[in-house]
């Protein structure tokens, strides 16, 4: 319970600053405390190893008491010093993107990465290499680089100043990569809304960031080409909700540390013994088929395991 007192703190600072009633400068004095993050992790770390509830609570009101005094408390000095800012806060319009990189015969495999910032974010399979479309206050990026039977692709919103939006579609990045390729995967949310239908493609590896956001990801058939060990998820739960889909059938390992607030798995999953901090489930059937081997990192979101 005391965990979500910082997602407030944060929460009511920046509706201080929207509001005008606390300058956007506190933020400087807020990052210049940041020493107070390994008092926490310190503390966090000896309650989790000695099972004791009240440290890790110490833990969070270290943070929550650093985000009173820096905006509250501090005279702000990185203004008056004169140091030059690195945040601008900035107000555009969003614009309509499409991207398309053809398909390629030739391609068997590719790397992709793909970056939300805000918004919504959705990933799926289609006939082309990579697509994009969608509405960013900055450049998106699109990169594909092609060499022999391998693709590196590059997707993303762009970057650029902080942004108050003013008119403009909703922000958002609809991203597809090819049926036919083999693809080791890594997808970065942000603080969008995550939609990944990933049932269509073959994956050899698969990275989520959820970062402050919430979504689904849905797997499909494990490649059978895939090794004896599994091919890798890993889901950074962050401060999230997701909800990760399993095709019926599939042999699955679950492996979640137990800084997650809640972790609902369905039924045909059995607890084994865990390593460490996590809990580890399994389906009856993994020891005789390649299977996805998933690992949830700790976070303080929530995540529920189910299968369609």
């Amino acid at each position: 319970m005391a965990e979500g007192l910082t997602l407030i703190a944060v929460g009511l600072i920046l509706l201080a600053n929207m509001l005008g009633r606390l300058p956007w400068g506190v933020w400087w004095n807020i990052l210049s405390l940041w020493p107070l993050l390994l008092v926490s992790a310190g503390l966090d770390t000896i309650g989790r190893g000695t099972h004791k509830a009240w440290l890790r609570v110490a833990a969070v009101l270290v943070i929550v008491g650093g985000l009173a005094y820096g905006a509250l408390a501090m005279p702000a000095s990185a203004r008056e010093s004169g140091v030059s800012p690195v945040i601008v806060i900035d107000g555009r319009e969003s614009k309509e993107f499409t991207r398309t990189a053809p398909h390629e015969p030739a391609v068997e495999r590719g790397r992709a990465v793909i970056r939300g910032t805000a918004g919504t974010l959705s990933v799926g399979a289609g006939t082309h290499l990579a697509s994009a479309r969608g509405a960013s206050f900055y450049e998106p990026e699109f990169e594909t680089d092609v060499s022999g039977d391998t693709a590196d692709v590059l997707i993303g919103l762009g970057s650029g100043p902080w942004v108050l939006p003013t008119t403009g579609p909703p922000t958002r990045l609809d991203a597809t990569l090819d049926r036919h390729v083999a693809w080791d995967l890594s997808i970065d949310t942000g603080v969008s809304r995550l939609d990944a239908d990933l049932s269509g493609l073959t994956l050899t590896a698969l990275e989520v960031d959820l970062g402050v956001s919430q979504g689904t990801v849905t797997l499909g058939t494990v490649d059978r080409n895939a090794s004896p060990d599994g091919v890798p998820v890993v889901i950074d739960a962050g401060v999230s909700t997701v909800t990760l889909r399993i095709k019926k059938g599939q042999a699955v390992r679950v492996a979640a540390e137990e800084g997650l607030s809640h972790l609902s798995m369905p039924k045909g999953m059995t607890k084994v013994d865990g390593k460490g901090d996590a809990e580890v489930y399994e389906t009856t059937s993994l020891p005789n088929h390649a299977f996805w081997d998933i690992t949830v990192d700790s976070g303080i979101g929530n995540v529920i395991v189910e299968f369609y």
